[in-house]
């Protein structure tokens, strides 16, 4: 009987037996992990043990962490025992933010040189215990258990961002507390809060009182996207900002989860809020509203003494709330035109002797950093200030792309990488037209891991400059605290393992999404499962067949494809399958994941084998680059997500278009897309005509639609059946555009299907 008792207690010992089991997942996943047999019992007689004051606040924070949900109250010990978790702080360690962990049976031992290392080591600990940990509700456990591992870490980034938007929609004080415990978690280290926009003023400025009293409020806001056809309005009022004391509790917050708060306010474009309390400081002296649409706007601060003054004192009021060497001064997205159509300007810039707005708008972003030069700060803006170009003291966040972060740091800039492909948390996440509106892009969780943030064709020397990498947050399209997190979660794991992990792997992280999702839920967070959807992986056409390869982002799951909108015509896969499809008609395909009765949302396809996939097709009116062998691939995009790159597009052009059959054919029917519906409402085209010709000269009308018989999302035309080589295909662009930022009213035409 011993013998058995003995051989039980070796298999549970084991690493065998722990790698049967689920490990706790590490997020972002340190630079060693050395798993070990056993585990450390987290139980009511745990004590704590700090070797200094600069591990004791890690230790209290800690402990508050875990106390509601074990009940544990951890008393302070002044010598080290067993059944301890220990916080120590080493010399030793040389990385700043590094630390290490080594869990036995007997204790918990965290190290690291500094307060930062230590807590980062206790967020890590705190991943080790099971996720019910984050519940924050009491659960009686006799012990909570910790298995044994050797970590060492590091991070491979100093500056490690994420932004929040709220200007567009006003987040409340708890909130943005939350944000930061999120961000801590998941060891980053910066916060740029965006506080002033178009659509509100955010932070009180004593000096200022209407940027709050007037700037902060809008009337409206746009319901669906600002560049809706006919765009429709809620009429309720948005409002909200923070005083002085909540900035300075929220700032002191941070501070204590070693979470830098940087300010932004932006100027001297995204300035509408300003101007509408202050329009003095515009070039046209104006009164206007703070914007109730989402966008560009003419709106620009004008580049007078008076101006400067006036953010000399803005600034003065920012820099005393925010202790931060940073404040981001925006400069994006400047419209020059108020500038270049004000007397005054033209005389400032006869002056200065220069001639472009980008120059002048240089003139104007070193003048607002000579005001922060003299507050002790450093200016931080977004890419487009090198335009004209940017001082030499400014630190670049670069959202294009990385070719400005390049070019900065070439220049002798300091950067943070935070391409808006890789980085911004407001893009779709799947193709599924389930997902909650967003403002566009698509950015799976995939793409986010992916990202690379040192460009190979920097020198040594020049990488230097690269400094970190920073995700986004914007909040034109997320009204609510649950979409925001359903945005944010879990990409911002997959971000955090950019900018801080030098031990990444894709298969890893993917094979734990389903327990890092887990533990999401056990924190209250609404985590977006978007990462179960499947996608098509390729599409090949014919005039005879079309087949669908589609594959899922999860291999565990079962792939289940529906056809036509019949869920009695579904069928169930257990990987990557190509699905083919006959006959002169429209097919539609929805796929989805399913796994232990959990569905993911479904992705839509309309396919059409038709006469004219990849037939010779002329345009009388040349479309968008690039765009033109959309509209006979086979494919329509107008039940899909709406992207833009699925459309053959014509800028204030119309379609005109006519397609060669290179033989007599017979023909009586003509379908095509015109809008994606749900997500965005394209401009319908004003008429429609059908004609034939059999020799490419002579033509004869077929059919013609007036802008009343125009409905989308699909234009199906059907008539007498012809014989014909040559369809000329026309629809009239409304050219009219409702909206003066897009003067060049496009027109989105989607596959022309012929039958």
């Amino acid at each position: 009987m011993k013998y058995l008792i003995a051989l039980i207690f070796i298999i549970f010992k084991s690493p065998a037996f722990a790698a049967q089991h689920k490990l706790p997942v590490l997020f972002p996943y340190p630079e060693e992990v050395r798993w070990q047999s056993g585990h450390f019992s987290l139980n009511s007689r745990t004590s704590i043990y700090v070797n200094e004051k600069g591990a004791h606040a890690t230790a209290m924070l800690f402990s508050q962490e875990v106390q509601p949900t074990t009940g544990y109250l951890f008393p302070l010990s002044e010598t080290p025992k067993k059944n301890q978790l220990r916080f120590v702080i080493d010399k030793t360690i040389s990385h700043l933010e590094g630390y290490t962990i080594d869990v036995t049976d007997n204790i918990v031992l965290l190290k690291a040189s500094t307060p930062k290392g230590l807590f980062y080591a206790s967020q890590t600990l705190r991943q080790l215990l099971d996720a019910d940990i984050e519940t924050k509700t009491p659960i009686n456990r006799s012990a909570w258990l910790i298995p044994n591992v050797i970590i060492k870490d590091k991070p491979a980034h100093q500056y490690r961002g994420m932004h929040l938007d709220v200007s567009r929609h006003f987040y409340d004080v708890d909130f943005v507390k939350r944000y930061i415990d999120w961000l801590s978690h998941h060891k980053f280290n910066k916060f740029q809060w965006h506080l002033t926009d178009d659509q509100g003023w955010r932070i009180e400025i004593k000096s200022f009182p209407r940027l709050t009293s007037i700037g902060s409020a809008r009337n409206k806001t746009v319901v669906g996207h600002t560049y809706d056809y006919q765009p429709l309005y809620d009429d309720l009022p948005h409002r909200g900002f923070y005083t002085q004391a909540q900035i300075k509790e929220i700032v002191e917050y941070a501070a204590i989860r070693h979470v830098e708060v940087i300010p932004e306010i932006d100027v001297p474009g995204h300035s509408t809020a300003i101007l509408a309390a202050y329009p003095e400081f515009s070039c046209h002296g104006n009164n206007i509203s703070v914007e109730s649409h989402f966008g560009i706007f003419e709106q620009v601060l004008c580049p007078t003494e008076k101006t400067m003054n006036f953010l000399a004192d803005v600034f003065q009021e920012v820099a005393s709330l925010f202790p931060s060497k940073y404040i981001h001064i925006g400069g994006d997205e400047v419209i020059k035109k108020q500038w270049l159509e004000s007397n005054s300007v033209q005389k400032l810039m006869r002056t200065l002797n220069i001639t472009s707005g980008e120059q002048l708008q240089s003139y104007f972003i070193h003048r607002v950093t000579n005001i922060l030069t003299e507050l002790d700060k450093v200016a931080v803006g977004w890419d487009e200030i090198l335009e004209g170009g940017a001082p030499n003291t400014a630190l670049i966040t670069s959202w294009r792309g990385t070719e400005g972060g390049i070019e900065a740091a070439k220049r002798g800039n300091k950067v943070v990488m935070t391409p808006y492909q890789f980085t911004y948390f407001d893009a779709y996440q799947s193709r599924s037209i389930d997902e909650p509106k967003a403002i566009h892009g698509f950015l799976p969780i995939e793409k986010v891991y992916q990202f690379n943030v040192m460009p190979e064709q920097l020198t040594p020397e020049q990488r230097q400059n690269i400094i970190g990498v920073q995700g986004a947050l914007w909040t034109e399209y997320i009204k609510t605290e649950q979409h925001a997190q359903y945005m944010i979660f879990p990409r911002l794991a997959a971000l955090a393992e950019v900018a801080w992990s030098t031990n990444k792997s894709w298969a890893r992280f993917n094979e734990q999404l389903a327990a890092l999702s887990d533990r999401y839920h056990a924190m209250g967070i609404n985590s977006s499962k978007s990462y179960l959807v499947p996608w098509v992986k390729k599409v090949n056409a014919t005039t005879k067949q079309v087949s669908v390869s589609f594959a899922q982002l999860n291999k565990e799951r079962q792939l289940v494809i529906e056809h036509d909108n019949n869920t009695n015509n579904s069928r169930t896969y257990a990987n990557v399958q190509t699905i083919d499809v006959s006959g002169a008609r429209l097919h539609t395909i929805k796929a989805h994941t399913r796994n232990k009765g959990e569905r993911s949302k479904s992705v839509h396809l309309t396919v059409a084998p038709h006469k004219a996939i990849n037939k010779p097709i002329s345009f009388k009116y040349a479309p968008v680059e690039n765009t033109a062998h959309r509209i006979n691939d086979g494919i329509f995009a107008f039940d899909q997500y709406y992207d833009v790159n699925k459309y053959t597009i014509f800028e204030a052009k119309n379609l005109d278009a006519v397609i060669n059959f290179e033989e007599i054919t017979q023909v009586f029917r003509v379908v095509f897309g015109i809008d994606a519906g749900r997500h965005r409402q394209l401009v319908p085209p004003e008429s429609v005509e059908i004609h034939s010709s059999v020799d490419g000269i002579n033509w004869q009308l077929i059919k013609m639609l007036s802008n009343n018989d125009i409905h989308g999302p699909v234009i199906d035309i059907t008539f007498t059946t012809i014989a014909t080589q040559y369809l000329r295909v026309v629809a009239v662009n409304k050219k009219q555009s409702l909206d003066a930022q897009i003067p060049l009213l496009p027109l989105y035409i989607d596959e022309i299907a012929v039958f």
